[in-house]
């Protein structure tokens, strides 16, 4: 039986009858699936009161109209068009810091409103500037485009620079206002502490290096299969690297900055991951049938320094490597029991090398656990791990000059932004629009970095703006003008909330409502507003087209594929040069793997923001790790080998030389696969894995030196053909849990150490 007229009161604590109820209930509802935690809604209505406050004050009270108008624009800048992350006390740093940037803006902005050509000039030179500047890090490219309007609004005629004492009260008071209110009114509550997410990923790395430590130490127990404890762990060991994925941590949580911290992090997350990858293939390879205690000392080892760097992440103290590196020492020299493998390399051995690199990978994290906590360690650093001796000006620098290169996304993308602005900005100027300034915003808002999300994002645009401009035609028409006051607010707070959750058409329909009630309450308007505001849309749109289609069209995913092959052939080039000199002692020559891989870094990461593009889908975390393993573990191979004669066998030197041809040609077929946007041939990686088993060193009797150096060249070549497999496997894929483990990374930088 329905509900009764009481009963619906006194469940719904409103004498509404049960239609509006109802009415409600169905967008909360939407709400709160869209945005179950109110994040979305409290920035809303904590913007909309702030820039509501500010300019009512102004206009009514002060009735100054230019100052309430820039302290409005002030808050929606940094309030709803920017996303100020952090802790509170960084995001008040954050607000402090974007309003002396704001004020220069707006200074530089209202004295180029002197003619379209200058404005033009400094509009593509400061819009790339601030673009470009998302460079260093997540926290400064969340606010890029709310700066770009400190600029763009007084860039406009009238030229009078006698009202920019009144722009900068309003920017001051926009901005200071919404510092306070982000503070006190439905704060944004603190993101837990990133460090901890990869904490959990440590400590879960560590435990598994613990308990398979503890099986091959203590011999046969329960049969030829591992302990459920050892299974257990590392079910739990992969579940919580597979988090640090790009995909899986938030935004703001990821440590993608400039700074020491975030690098140090970075490194310590790779680790970690490649920690529990080489624990999981020594599982694999190894059963308790026999005692290990070399190889369960080395995990021990590894799984202390882990320990150490889980308590560093949650503010302890960096660990020690002493024990680390006593074992480590202990290990390379029980290697040469290993020889003369007159019957090629030995499970035992595979198994050795494994803990080997799970060691190493653990110093890396040990090392980097040191930058983390601020105090660089003592001793050489490996290559990967420069920054933890370099000052934040250099780390800055060495982020802005490694991206001002024709392939670099970050460039690309200031310099489309800057052309799109100014061209903008220059039709706003030619046909003297009357709202010049909502042609550059819609430019701004709509241009995405690749021609396809262009395309997309336009047409929502398009039919969100214009069912936008229908009902504020129609408000603008009927709705008397006193009741414009209070329907701002509310229209705000929907347009807020509409936009990030519901998509741009939603948001675009939203902002044109509110601003032509915006400026219905500065100048008499009519129902033409609207009509004006969408003519405005859809020239900033299609000028944010245009150029997306002629600077740079295919973006970050166009550009992956190309710098993907480039470092594949990069990678193939080095792998033989790098087995000329171990195997030879033939210097090899210089290439561009270390840059291109740092770029595959920053590409990568843009291309996960567009749309998908039609085709094969390749497995990109496996082809940055393989590009990363070629370029670090070449250079470690040349340093711990740097002056190495010819081989004193000729047959072996034969040996290593053909298994890295047949390596290289099968990176060349990959890069070409990759370039032309097709699966890599898993025949190819086939060939390749075959080649190199056929190419193991053998009788390798009389010169321990020598022996060392070619189970260290040929144990990269496996571990390169390995990952090459998995760069030929479709994503999403499963295959055995062991080679899963083994290649599944993070698309932070691996610093994989292997063959040691």
């Amino acid at each position: 039986m329905a509900p009764s007229r009481r009963e619906d009161v006194l469940t719904t604590g409103s004498a509404l009858p049960t239609a509006a109820s109802h009415l409600w209930q169905a967008p909360s509802a939407a709400l709160a699936r869209h945005d179950p935690d109110w994040t979305a809604l409290h920035r809303a209505v904590r913007v909309t009161l702030v820039a509501c406050v500010c300019f009512y004050l102004c206009h009514y009270v002060i009735r100054n109209d230019t100052t309430a108008l820039y302290a409005l624009f002030g808050a929606i800048a940094l309030g709803a068009l920017s996303e100020v992350t952090g802790s509170r006390e960084q995001r008040l740093r954050g607000y402090a810091i974007a309003l002396a940037v704001a004020v220069v803006l707006v200074t530089i902005g209202t004295f180029v409103a002197v003619n379209t050509a200058a404005a033009v000039a400094v509009m593509l030179v400061v819009g790339s500037a601030i673009a470009y500047s998302g460079v260093t890090g997540q926290r400064v490219a969340g606010v890029a485009n709310g700066l770009q309007l400190f600029f763009v609004l007084p860039c406009f005629p009238p030229f009078t620079p006698d009202q920019l004492g009144d722009r900068l009260a309003g920017v001051t008071l926009g901005i200071v206002a919404l510092a306070i209110a982000d503070r006190y009114v439905l704060p944004v509550p603190d993101r837990p502490d990133p460090p901890l997410r990869f904490r959990a990923s440590v400590e879960a790395s560590a435990r598994f290096a613990e308990v398979l430590a503890a099986a091959l130490r203590a011999g046969p127990s329960n049969g030829p299969a591992l302990p459920d404890v050892c299974t257990d762990a590392r079910a739990a060991a992969l579940d919580a690297a597979e988090a640090l994925r790009l995909s899986n941590v938030p935004l703001p949580e990821r440590p993608l900055g400039y700074g020491l911290r975030d690098r140090s992090l970075f490194a310590v997350a790779a680790a970690s991951r490649l920690v529990t990858a080489r624990t999981s293939t020594l599982a694999a390879l190894l059963t308790p049938e026999q005692p290990h205690p070399v190889t369960a000392d080395l995990l021990d080892a590894a799984a202390t320094v882990l320990r150490g760097t889980a308590a560093t992440l949650g503010g302890g103290s960096p660990p020690s490597l002493a024990e680390l590196d006593a074992t480590m020492e202990v290990y390379l020299q029980s290697r040469v029991r290993h020889l003369p493998l007159t019957t090629g390399p030995t499970d035992d051995l595979r198994a050795g090398l494994a803990a080997a690199a799970a060691a190493r990978a653990a110093r890396i994290a040990g090392l980097a656990a040191h930058g983390f906590h601020g105090v660089p360690p003592a001793g050489e650093l490996p290559r990967e791990l420069w920054f933890l001796r370099a000052s934040a000006w250099q780390l800055l620098l060495h982020r802005v000059t490694a991206n001002l290169t024709p392939r670099s996304v970050y460039l690309q993308n200031a310099v489309r932004v800057g052309i799109g602005l100014a061209v903008a900005r220059l039709l706003a100027g030619v046909f003297d629009l009357s709202h010049g300034f909502w042609v550059l915003l819609a430019t701004l808002s709509l241009m995405r970095t690749s021609a396809v999300a262009s395309r997309s994002t336009l047409v929502k645009a398009f039919v969100g703006t214009l069912g936008g401009a229908a009902v504020a035609a129609a408000v603008l028409t009927w709705v008397p003008v006193d009741v414009y006051p209070w329907l701002l607010p509310v229209t705000m707070v929907v347009a807020f909330v509409a936009g990030p959750l519901f998509g741009v058409a939603a948001g675009q329909a939203g902002f044109t409502i509110v601003v032509s009630l915006l400026f219905a309450q500065l100048t008499p308007s009519t129902w033409q507003l609207a009509e004006v505001r969408l003519e405005d849309v859809v020239l900033g749109g299609l000028v944010g087209a245009v150029i997306g289609a002629a600077v740079w069209p295919r973006g970050g995913s166009g550009e992956l594929h190309r710098i993907a092959a480039e470092a594949l052939r990069a990678g193939a080039d080095k792998v033989v040069g790098t087995i000329a000199l171990l195997a030879r002692g033939t210097r090899p020559a210089t290439t561009d793997l270390h840059r291109l891989a740092d770029l595959l870094d920053h590409t990568y990461v843009q291309s996960r923001t567009e749309p998908g593009e039609p085709g094969p889908e390749i497995d990109w975390l496996a082809t940055v790790t393989v590009v990363h393993r070629l370029s670090t573990y070449s250079a470690t191979l040349r340093e711990r080998h740097p002056d190495a004669p010819a081989l004193p066998w000729p047959a072996e030197a034969d040996r290593l030389t053909a298994g890295a041809d047949e390596v290289a040609a099968a990176l060349r077929a990959a890069a070409d696969a990759v370039a032309a946007r097709t699966p890599v041939p898993a025949q190819v990686v086939a060939t390749c894995r075959d080649a190199v088993a056929v190419h193991a060193p053998r009788d390798l009797a009389d010169d321990a030196e020598a022996g060392l150096r070619v189970l260290d060249a040929w144990a990269w070549l496996v571990t390169v053909t390995a990952d090459l497999d998995r760069v030929a496997t479709p994503p999403g894929t499963t295959g055995p849990a062991s080679a899963q483990a083994t290649h599944e990374r993070s698309a932070v930088k691996p610093t994989d150490i292997d063959g040691s």
